[in-house]
């Protein structure tokens, strides 16, 4: 019943129901990190002069073995990453953005509780009951040597994204919105502490809104160049396809309900093993919303969200719980939308 009310636009009353776009959460298995990868983004960009400042908190609890005889595999940690994102809107249809992470990575609290969660819902546990609680481990090891052996560390800088995005179409009855965009990893974070791969990373993608009344879809598409020069290079993709598809219910004009999903291509090889050079696939739910004119004439902006993995075999990890803070302001002071980016180009021609 509660559903039906939502969606019978009888009771608007006039009001918009604008979209607020899909979860900016990536895939946060600790090797996908030291990549560029997808991180979803609505095509929508910000009008010129308005600028957007956001963090993001990424916290992940991971547990991943295997051993094909030849390769071990050997991930049991909790991760935390945290993001400042900036955004600027240089023009009515260009917008430039900013990501600066931080990755902290120790063996966390949460593994007996993750272990009830299994046994009440009769799920499988992983063979997280033949390990310690809330024990440490990075490692992998193939033929013998040495891959990654990374201790625990404390929060530090991880990879630099810079993002260019241009806007192509607005929504209107005929077209969706739809932008393409440019991203440029800098090799900011130290390899020999897990936080990066140590060399430039380069990615091309695309982006689509839809609406129909209170129902928005978002896609993106994006294709990265992902190599490396260290001891990992050889069991790793130099080219990855990433996707994300998101469905969102605006249920009230400043809060709304989002189904996503987001993978990729496979971006580890060279072993057999299902948790290394498996499909990563996320199913992620929650909520976003917006307060306008919040914050002395600015939007308050957040995100609440549950990350699981969907096929409990790949790389990706176990759980996430991911929240989002932000604000978004006019730098000139002119009380102007977000959105209707056709509405704005018309005027503006």
């Amino acid at each position: 019943m509660v559903l039906v009310l939502c969606l019978d636009t009888s009771f608007a009353y006039a009001r918009r129901y604008d979209g607020f776009g899909p979860f900016t959460v990536r895939d946060q298995n600790p090797i996908y990190l030291q990549s560029l990868s997808l991180k979803p983004m609505r095509a929508e960009v910000l009008p010129q002069g308005v600028l957007q400042v956001r963090i993001d908190s990424a916290y992940s609890n991971l547990f991943e073995q295997g051993n094909d005889g030849t390769s071990i595999l050997d991930l049991d940690m909790e991760l935390w990453r945290l993001s400042l994102n900036t955004a600027y809107g240089l023009r009515d249809d260009l917008e430039l953005a900013i990501e600066i992470p931080l990755l902290h990575f120790n063996g966390g609290f949460l593994d007996a509780f993750v272990q009830d969660f299994h046994r009440f819902f009769h799920l499988p546990n992983g063979g997280r009951d033949r390990v310690p609680n809330n024990r440490f481990s990075y490692r992998f090891e193939s033929g013998g040597q040495e891959i990654v052996d990374f201790p625990p560390a404390d929060l530090g800088l991880g990879d630099i994204v810079v993002t260019l995005k241009q806007q192509m179409t607005g929504e209107d009855s005929d077209w969706p919105a739809l932008a393409w965009f440019a991203q440029l990893k800098f090799p900011t974070g130290r390899g020999s502490r897990g936080f990066g791969s140590g060399t430039f990373n380069f990615g091309l993608g695309t982006a689509l809104d839809a609406t129909y009344k209170r129902l928005h879809g978002y896609f993106n598409t994006g294709y990265y160049v992902v190599t490396r020069d260290d001891a990992l290079e050889p069991f790793v993709h130099s080219e990855v396809f990433a996707y994300m598809a998101a469905g969102e219910l605006t249920l009230l004009p400043n809060w709304s309900l989002v189904v996503q999903l987001a993978g990729s291509t496979p971006m580890l090889k060279g072993t057999s093993i299902d948790a290394w050079n498996g499909v990563p696939l996320n199913l992620i739910i929650g909520f976003r919303g917006e307060e306008r004119g919040a914050i002395g004439g600015g939007d308050f902006l957040w995100q609440v969200a549950f990350s699981e993995d969907v096929t409990g075999q790949g790389p990706s990890v176990d759980f996430t719980v991911f929240i989002s803070l932000g604000v978004r302001f006019d730098l000139f002071g002119r009380a102007r939308p977000v959105g209707d980016w056709l509405a704005r180009t018309n005027l503006r021609n």
